[in-house]
């Protein structure tokens, strides 16, 4: 687990603590994440039901982005926000499952 999330952080172009909030949280849930340097992070649930995942946290409030597109099947999208919203998120996957 710990080397898939060094090679996660290993893109990380924004100031790593706004970066990092939320990654340890997915990768110890078995989530995939990519190197990014944007403002989100491209991730993939554990078993890939990124569908029902994002129609939960909708249902939460908690707004991700949902791909079903060639090259990007069953991944979400997460901007990058505060500490607070990394929180919120987090608890909203737990309560989804």
């Amino acid at each position: 687990m710990g080397c898939r999330w060094v090679g996660a952080l290993a893109g990380l172009g924004l100031p790593l603590r706004r970066r990092v909030g939320a990654l340890p949280g997915l990768v110890w849930r078995g989530w995939r994440v990519w190197p990014s340097q944007a403002n989100f992070l491209l991730v993939r649930p554990p078993g890939g039901d990124a569908a029902r995942i994002h129609r939960g946290l909708e249902a939460l409030g908690v707004l991700v982005r949902y791909f079903d597109e060639p090259g990007l099947a069953e991944t979400l999208r997460i901007t990058v926000g505060t500490d607070e919203q990394h929180a919120v998120l987090l608890d909203a996957l737990t309560r989804v499952g």
